[in-house]
């Protein structure tokens, strides 16, 4: 019988850290660039994370919390409005643009 019991247990306890993620307090915005003619440049933050082409998406990691992105038009589109995301460890976060 106790031989079971700590079967059980040890079975039980890599059942658990299996389940564990370990994100270092980060998780991820995916954006997508929907917009046809218009490539965008991403902010998140007040800081440029590079363009998208169209069609294009790019996942970023971010530390949890709250943050402020925007996708400006840089090619005679006009982008989106800026909006906040919050960030859950380990989650992924995601946004489409066709502006």
């Amino acid at each position: 019988m106790k031989k079971i019991i700590f079967i059980f247990a040890i079975s039980l306890l890599f059942i658990l850290q299996s389940c564990e993620k370990d994100c270092d307090g980060k998780g991820y915005l995916k954006l997508t660039n929907t917009s046809v003619h218009t490539v965008q440049k991403i902010m998140i933050d007040g800081v440029n994370y590079g363009s998208l082409d169209p069609g294009e998406s790019q996942t970023i990691t971010l530390p949890a919390g709250e943050h402020e992105f925007q996708l400006v038009g840089i090619s005679g589109g006009t982008g989106c409005s800026p909006a906040k995301v919050i960030i859950i460890e380990c989650e992924s976060q995601g946004f489409e643009c066709s502006g």
